[in-house]
């Protein structure tokens, strides 16, 4: 006798236990061959993500489960059987996580795959939240089955989770921002952002902060509720930029010649052909000189081009300017 069992029990169990072992791995090796074989033919995602869960099974944790079975059919006290049978769903519960991770994660990249305007941000929060769903529905019906009162552990962490969650306040604010980031998308990885009198790219969106890379290299971190809180603009989202050139002409510049002026900028832009002319008009008079405004409309996000096509405007307006002995007051200034 052994542990209060026969020698010829302990065979017995270690002989089902291995077995089983051989066969539920020998059963899944042909199943997974059938199945790829199968989902060669077809375009349809359930039996791939059927092998996948196949592939995920561990050699370790069926052998455990196989052995846990067999120890039930053996006598030992009550307590020794119980202490089994939450070891059995321990393990069952660790192998259906890693199961449905690799379910999940499989589902995503195929639900990516088939959406080419899905951004890596919105596939890793995708595969954060149904991983989380399944752990949490996994782990409360792994603690029924274990015999443990769910509902009274739900009702504690009811009237505890109050008090962390006044703790944890502004965790949870960019926790709920980030999804709020992720699933309304006003910017996504790689857009040009502005936050008040900060621009940069957006080159990371974390659960808890956002990172930002200004045009001058550095990397700034907002917390996603601030960043949520600010006068956000997508600068990636336009289709353009507008840019306002103010002409003060000398105090001297007579009436005929400052109606001349709209012109000149009309020309200068139609001579570099790169912009569009929205408006220019005389909008003051005063004592410091009649003052022109011009608006221009450049395509493209690209700011060195944006440049180059303001120098280019600026400097055929000033040409025109000096050829019809029109004096500024002071230099062009532009404003973006």
């Amino acid at each position: 006798m052994l542990l209060g069992n026969t020698v010829l029990d302990w065979a017995v169990a270690l002989g089902w236990a291995f077995g089983a072992t051989a066969v539920i791995v020998l059963v899944r090796r042909v199943v997974s061959h059938r199945l790829a074989v199968l989902a060669a033919r077809t375009e349809t995602v359930a039996d791939d993500a059927v092998i996948e869960a196949l592939k995920s099974i561990k050699k370790t944790y069926v052998l455990l489960l196989a052995v846990g079975s067999a120890l039930a059919w053996l006598h030992f006290p009550d307590a020794a059987h119980t202490a089994i049978r939450r070891a059995m769903i321990v393990i069952a519960v660790l192998q259906v996580i890693r199961t449905g991770n690799v379910v999940v994660d499989f589902l995503a990249g195929r639900y990516a795959a088939r959406k080419d305007g899905l951004d890596r941000t919105t596939l890793r929060a995708l595969s954060y939240v149904g991983r989380l769903i399944l752990w949490i529905t996994v782990i409360l019906v792994g603690l029924e089955a274990g015999g443990f009162e769910v509902k009274t552990l739900l009702t504690g962490l009811g009237v505890g989770g109050i008090a962390i969650a006044l703790a944890v306040q502004n965790i949870l604010g960019d926790l709920f921002a980030a999804m709020s980031i992720v699933l309304d998308k006003p910017f996504v990885v790689g857009d040009a952002i502005a936050v008040d009198q900060f621009e940069g790219d957006v080159v990371h969106i974390g659960l808890k902060s956002t990172r930002v890379r200004s045009v001058n290299g550095e990397e700034v971190v907002f917390a996603n509720a601030d960043l949520l809180k600010s006068r956000l603009r997508n600068l990636t989202r336009r289709d353009g930029r507008r840019y306002v050139i103010t002409l003060l002409l000398a105090p001297s510049t007579t009436a005929e010649r400052v109606g001349h002026v709209p012109a000149l900028v009309a020309e200068a832009v139609a001579e570099d052909g790169r912009s569009t002319l929205q408006r220019s008009h005389l909008i003051a008079a005063g004592l410091n000189g009649p003052e022109v405004e011009t608006s221009l409309f450049i395509p493209g996000m690209d700011f060195t081009q944006g440049f180059e096509i303001r120098q280019a405007v600026l400097l055929g307006i000033l040409q025109r300017l000096e050829r019809e002995g029109i004096i500024l007051a002071r230099s062009a200034t532009v404003a973006p």
